[in-house]
């Protein structure tokens, strides 16, 4: 009879493989728990075409959509037409006759879509399988910077779900390619006709889809194993947000917090129940809340109006709204003035939160609210892109390909650089050692050569 001690240990290490496994994943929309923060890898500090660049693909179609990584898998979505529907950079965006309100008058693409999901081996890129999750005409445009797959998936150990908010799909498939579910969750005008982008939330056996558009408004719950809808709350108000759900693990309980427009709002994510809700505040809109074990940080800014940057304790109950339009309210421990993140989503260590506005980079004190610094990241250009802390690092990348790497801490370091001849909008990925950058014409995967 084999040792009962010798057959703890090995069971206690295979514990330990697989809890180290599930680290090094990148599940979600900006990682795991959806907050942009990793453990520590070993990521190199520099990188391009000719440093550090393990291998580099051509996935079809176009999307801004973050590609997720389980295990030996990368998990991206795409949306692939015989017409080229690769999206401009910001600049070149905004400069084409479709953009700024004149996209309200223009046509959706007269283009038959094939929305893709698309399996990779992390190795070396090469494709495990893909399958067309929905395909048709779109019923909308986009704005010419934006794409119709730009919201990132995610995954758990027995399954990959994808949304395509262009498409009105939300779909659930096998690690291996066979779908398990799929639902129409309709099409619905966007603000200034941008077009979609709020990705998908995963925890403990469900995923969250969060549908604010112009003429709906549905937070949607569904079952990952069978796809059934657990629950679904609605909004009075309609508004588009491109904001993707957090779900907050706070010290006190769990929360799944939805933004957009002028409110955030608190659901406790296993029953729907409504926790806490604000408006009367700029919320995040184009980006997604921050949050650390205390404090959840938001905000929201565009070209026409800037709002603060909240911290809000966790424990809040009921409706904290502020009776003067963003200012202080129950719960929000400090605010900084005219703050609030634009594109890019704002991320906490725990001891310092990070927003980065174009290409400067703004250091606040998570206790106090006290700005530490701000400071012009060298060779950056505008950041479309969420950041990353990637253990003591943080990970930055701008749209035209330029990347740095800055210590965490109260003081601005500079700790590497990469660049890549390409733009970049999706949020970067980091599993295994190595980082995954999505760019309009390629996916890159960045290793220390001796890896």
């Amino acid at each position: 009879m084999p040792n009962e001690n010798a057959i703890f240990v090995q069971y206690f290490f295979a514990l330990l493989r697989i809890s180290a496994a599930q680290a090094e994943d990148f599940r979600s929309f900006r990682g795991p728990d959806g907050l942009g923060v990793t453990t520590s890898q070993a990521i190199p500090e520099s990188w391009s075409d000719t440093e550090n660049l393990a291998w580099k693909i051509t996935v079809p179609g176009s999307g801004w959509s973050q590609p997720i990584v389980v295990g030996d898998r990368i998990f991206v979505t795409s949306a692939v037409a015989e017409k080229d529907l690769r999206p401009k950079n910001f600049s070149d965006g905004v400069k084409t006759p479709q953009s700024m309100g004149v996209t309200l008058f223009a046509k959706a693409p007269d283009v038959t879509i094939d929305w893709q999901v698309v399996c990779l081996n992390a190795s070396d890129g090469t494709v495990r399988w893909s399958k067309v999750v929905h395909s048709g005409k779109p019923k909308f445009t986009v704005h010419p910077s934006n794409t119709f797959a730009t919201e990132s998936p995610v995954a758990d150990d027995n399954g990959v779900y994808v949304s395509f908010g262009a498409a009105g799909v939300v779909a659930g498939f096998n690690l291996d390619g066979e779908e398990l579910w799929k639902h129409d969750v309709g099409v619905f005008k966007t603000s200034n006709s941008f077009g979609t982008g709020s990705s998908l939330a995963i925890h403990d056996g469900r995923t969250y889809a969060q549908n604010f558009w112009e003429e709906s408004a549905d937070l949607l719950c569904f079952e990952n194993a069978s796809g059934k809808i657990v629950w679904q709350s609605s909004r009075d108000k309609k508004a588009t947000s491109w904001s993707t759900p957090v779900v907050w693990k706070n010290d006190q309980r769990e929360e799944l917090i939805v933004s957009g427009d002028d409110q955030v709002e608190s659901f406790d994510p296993a029953t729907g129940k409504r926790l806490w809700q604000v408006s009367n505040v700029k919320a995040a809109t184009a980006c997604s809340p921050g949050a650390d074990q205390k404090r959840l940080y938001f905000g929201g800014s565009d070209p026409f109006s800037k709002g603060p940057l909240f911290a809000v304790a966790a424990g809040a109950e009921g409706d904290v709204s502020p009776k003067k339009k963003n200012s202080q309210f129950d719960s929000c421990i400090w605010l900084s003035d005219r703050a609030g993140p634009g594109m890019a989503s704002p991320v906490s260590s725990g001891e310092f939160v990070y927003v980065v506005e174009s290409n400067i980079l703004k250091c606040y004190d998570a206790n106090t609210g006290n700005m530490l610094y701000q400071n012009r990241l060298p060779k950056l250009a505008m950041v479309a892109a969420s950041p990353l802390i990637v253990g003591d690092k943080l990970l930055l990348i701008d749209e035209q390909g330029h990347g740095c790497l800055v210590a965490v801490g109260p003081e601005f370091q500079v700790v590497g650089s990469g660049e890549f001849d390409d733009t970049f909008w999706a949020t970067p990925a980091v599993a295994n050692d190595a980082i995954y950058f999505r760019g309009v014409n390629s996916l890159y995967c960045v290793r220390k050569a001796n890896q």
